[in-house]
């Protein structure tokens, strides 16, 4: 589940760069999808851990109490791969919280410029209505830069 759960926020960031936002919204939904599945293995865990007479165990926990060696390294061995999994899935997000954010900013300065087309005068102050010093300070910069 969590590999499935890798490959989408990966489709995401590359949906994000490129702006398809149809396939975004598809990525979106399927990533919801992954709640539901995440409660059925939290309760799956719940129960391995409430034969080892614990509700909190971690998995290095369990896998010490196991007696079985080869039982412990296989697990073990899964264990280590959720643990990158999880790590790879945490610094994806971090990557895309980055380009969503960037794309705000974009459309912000985007709406700001077609409204001082408008309004010009509404150019001479900034989105705090302060004075604006420096009116072609933008602050965006490439999102290939950033990805």
């Amino acid at each position: 589940a969590y590999s499935k759960l890798e490959r989408y926020i990966l489709e995401k960031k590359d949906s994000l760069v490129s702006g398809d936002i149809e396939k975004l919204k598809n990525i979106d939904y399927e990533i919801e999808k992954f709640g539901s599945e995440t409660e059925k293995l939290g309760t799956r865990r719940a129960k391995i851990n409430s034969r080892f007479g614990s509700e909190n165990l971690t998995l290095k926990e369990i896998i010490e109490k196991i007696e079985e060696e080869d039982k412990a390294e296989k697990i073990s061995g899964l264990r280590l791969k959720l643990k990158n999994l999880a790590e790879n899935i945490r610094r994806q997000n971090n990557i895309n919280a980055q380009l969503i954010e960037h794309s705000l900013r974009i459309l912000e300065f985007s709406i700001t410029s077609i409204a001082n087309v408008i309004i010009p005068e509404a150019s001479a102050y900034n989105k705090l209505g302060k004075a604006n010093n420096n009116p072609n300070n933008t602050g965006v910069s490439s999102v290939i830069h950033e990805a």
